[in-house]
């Protein structure tokens, strides 16, 4: 006899029965089993596996079934988040936060360096001296916009490979900058403190759409192909997969590791309990986003555009296209 998960034999178990050894399952006819230092496989075996490959083939379907989330994010293969650009944050968020320590952790990257020194150059920051040194890139743009805009651009860079028949990258990243503007600019008439973080959530909130669309085109083609003909994505989503965009977009980001407040405002921009204030104004701006975005509107429609900060955002937006997307 063999387990057909770890490979111990019969001798093997007989010698370990004072220790507590036995056959979980066992087939006296092709002398296989599952023996007790293999409970996880049991159930495999109980649905019929027989040889190490069934085995595999029954614990990814199980595994997808008990928690589809963990089971798109360990197996979707995505590059790791900088862990530099969590560093930042922590350093930003503390009480000693001053910017040597955010140059050094930059400088540890040359890709975030060149980036830095990218975004510090660039014409939204009125660039007519050239810089050279992170230093000075975070001294014009400033630490907690210049960690929003890297992080932001990190993770749309993550992205690649969708099906362009099930998505339009360009459209889903501008309705995704033009959120990630409206909620800036509404925080900053709110006099918030997280216009950042806010920043960031808008242009990462539907990263989940992304996840599904990797991981399983043809299950999230039947929840577009539905949403296209007028039902509601989120409950689609919850109704044909068992999970909607926003809450895999947060287990993705918390298993990033990023800030709580990113997580939150993810997982929260679908739900249906009584909302916080930043999630209410995440929703206000992805709101807007598909109003404004879906009908284009011409210059004379935006002045007279219901929303008084429309304006303001729409100009943003234009202004940041280069740069984020």
């Amino acid at each position: 006899m063999i387990c057909i998960n770890c490979g111990r034999t019969h001798r093997y178990i007989s010698s370990s029965i004072d220790q507590g050894m036995h056959w979980l399952r066992q087939d006296e006819s092709t002398r296989l089993g599952i023996c007790s230092f293999c409970p996880d496989s049991v159930a495999a075996w109980d649905q019929g596996a027989r040889d190490v490959r069934d085995l595999a083939a029954a614990k990814l379907k199980t595994e997808r079934e008990t928690d589809l989330p963990g089971w798109l994010i360990k197996h979707a293969k995505l590059p790791s988040l900088q862990h530099v650009l969590i560093e930042i944050y922590k350093e930003l968020e503390s009480e000693t936060a001053g910017i040597e320590r955010m140059i050094q952790l930059l400088e540890t990257d040359p890709g975030l360096t060149a980036r830095t020194l990218q975004i510090g150059n660039s014409a939204y920051y009125g660039a007519a001296k050239q810089i050279t040194r992170v230093e000075d890139a975070i001294l014009r743009v400033g630490p907690f916009d210049l960690w929003a805009l890297l992080i932001s651009t990190e993770v749309k860079s993550l992205f690649f490979g969708i099906r362009p028949d099930l998505m339009d990258m360009n459209s889903f990243w501008q309705h995704s900058l033009f959120t990630a503007c409206a909620c800036r600019v509404f925080a900053e008439q709110q006099r918030q403190d997280s216009a950042g973080e806010l920043f960031v959530a808008g242009l990462i909130h539907d990263v989940g759409k992304l996840l599904f669309l990797q991981m399983m085109p043809i299950e999230y083609a039947d929840v577009i192909n539905r949403h296209i003909g007028g039902d509601e994505g989120a409950e689609l989503e919850v109704e044909l997969l068992g999970i909607d965009h926003a809450q895999l977009g947060a287990r993705l980001f918390e298993n990033w590791e990023l800030p709580g407040i990113l997580i939150k405002l993810t997982a929260g921009h679908h739900t249906k309990s009584s909302p916080s204030e930043q999630v209410t104004l995440l929703r206000r701006a992805d709101k807007l986003a598909h109003e404004y975005l879906d009908h284009k509107p011409t210059n004379a429609e935006s002045q007279a555009h219901t929303e008084p900060a429309i304006q303001p955002i729409a100009a943003l937006f234009q202004q940041l296209t280069e740069l984020v997307l």
